[in-house]
């Protein structure tokens, strides 16, 4: 039986914001009452537009944000009433998250040594030696030379930045690994050859990913299921392969055909060629 790693029953976040009107306050939903489950070793992506509720769903499963209704389940703990910094750490060794901008999320002022190394620390891993041996591991997991230990973010391209990224998400032994965006601001050839080293981790290490994601070009061929959010409600869930040959609304219809047909023509030469 497989096991479930991830389930969000019917979460619900408001915001109250001042209303142009004086002295009154509006109610905002940004995510209203969404419920799915990731099974282990899978990718369910999470597709939308700016605006849909993608982020702020992310930001409640890491315990950024507090929940305004509803539960989230991770190996069957309810997440969402942790209230100790201790569980909530603990809870984050097993749930990491891979940023969209890897320029912003790595500390310029560190070396690539210490942005992988941190977490480790953070919780205890063990001694200086012990520490060294698992970040030179976790370095070469995703294909950098050992001498860009010593470097600093900047002197790193996109696509090399974002591997340190997930070398830092992966360090603890993650179960689930929430990618926000992550090849967004990455070249097309980067994207591809950055999708090509989650597949590779999540099968040597049997991981879950949460894949956030507006480019649905890259969730047909990566992902297993996909749920389609829109304005903060869950729109269609369901297998890839079902969502893109038979989307039943309206809305998911028009996110496919947004898919540009140059993407679509160039899969369909690549299906083709027998090799």
């Amino acid at each position: 039986m497989n096991k479930t790693v991830l389930e969000v029953k019917e979460l619900r976040k408001d915001y109250t914001v001042k209303s142009h009107k004086k002295g009154k306050k509006k109610v905002i939903q940004a995510v209203n009452n969404v419920s799915f489950s990731v099974i282990k070793g899978e990718t369910l992506a999470v597709v939308g537009e700016s605006g849909s509720g993608k982020t702020t769903l992310a930001k409640m499963i890491m315990c950024f944000e507090k929940i305004t209704s509803g539960s989230i389940l991770f190996n069957g703990e309810n997440i969402s009433l942790l209230k100790e910094k201790k569980a909530i750490k603990d809870f984050r060794k097993k749930v990491q998250m891979v940023h969209q901008d890897p320029t912003s999320s790595l500390n310029p002022s560190k070396t690539i040594f210490q942005i992988i190394e941190e977490p480790l620390k953070v919780h205890k891993f063990g001694d200086k030696n012990k520490c060294r041996e698992k970040v030179e591991e976790l370095i070469q997991l995703v294909e950098l030379p050992l001498d860009f230990l010593e470097r600093y973010p900047h002197t790193l391209s996109g696509g090399q930045k974002q591997r340190v990224g997930i070398a830092r998400a992966i360090a603890l032994d993650s179960e689930l690994i929430i990618l926000d965006e992550p090849t967004s601001a990455l070249d097309v050839s980067v994207q591809a050859k950055i999708i090509d080293l989650l597949e590779r981790l999540q099968k040597e290490f049997s991981l879950s990913y949460l894949f956030i994601t507006h480019d649905l070009a890259l969730v047909k061929n990566f992902a297993d299921k996909v749920i389609v959010m829109q304005l903060g409600n869950l729109v269609e869930q369901g297998k890839v392969a079902d969502i893109f040959n038979e989307p039943k609304k309206g809305y998911t219809r028009k996110l496919i055909k947004s898919i540009p047909v140059v993407e679509q023509r160039e899969q369909e030469y690549l299906d083709s060629i027998e090799i």
